[in-house]
């Protein structure tokens, strides 16, 4: 009798005391990863700069699904497709960011530049224009790159170095 009560308790789902795991001891305690290693300044700024990529990403993605690949019809073909590619190297480097790796601080500076640089091209060399009214978001797209390229050394000695094994 005494043998099939615990067979029942087996198939319900419940060992026996004797067949029961002893808990493991905790281990040493795991240094902290990712953002939470961060000290509170560092911390913030990644946040910001990662958040603003990622919004920048939708920002992108609104234009394509309104617009279009060639969103910007007065635009060159090669400026909608560096703008649309923007949809993935903004994510990317986002969330590379908020994982709180050099390489997403790396590729955010990268991609600042280009688009940076695409941007002011867009205004000079295609609408012959001069950054003044009508150009808000270049000013502000400017502000924001020379905030990520003036605070990326100060970032990249905060950030954790890449471990060798990955």
């Amino acid at each position: 009798m005494d043998q099939r009560s615990d067979e029942a308790r087996r198939r319900a789902g419940d060992s026996s005391p004797a067949r029961r795991r002893a808990p493991c001891p905790p281990g040493p305690p795991r240094p902290p990863r990712g953002l939470r290693a961060l000290p509170p300044a560092p911390r913030a700024v990644a946040v910001v700069i990662g958040a603003v990529m990622l919004y920048g990403a939708c920002v992108h993605v609104v234009g394509f699904a309104l617009g279009g690949f060639r969103s910007r019809a007065w635009a060159p073909m090669w400026l909608n497709t560096f703008w649309n590619s923007l949809i993935l190297l903004d994510s990317l480097s986002g969330v590379l960011l908020l994982k709180a790796r050099r390489d997403g601080l790396y590729l955010t500076c990268l991609t600042m530049l280009a688009d940076l640089a695409s941007n002011l091209y867009a205004v000079y060399g295609v609408r012959h224009s001069t950054l003044g009214a009508g150009t808000a978001d270049v000013l502000l797209l400017l502000a924001f790159g020379l905030s990520v390229l003036t605070t990326a050394p100060w970032l990249h000695r905060h950030l954790p170095a890449p471990s060798r094994g990955s």
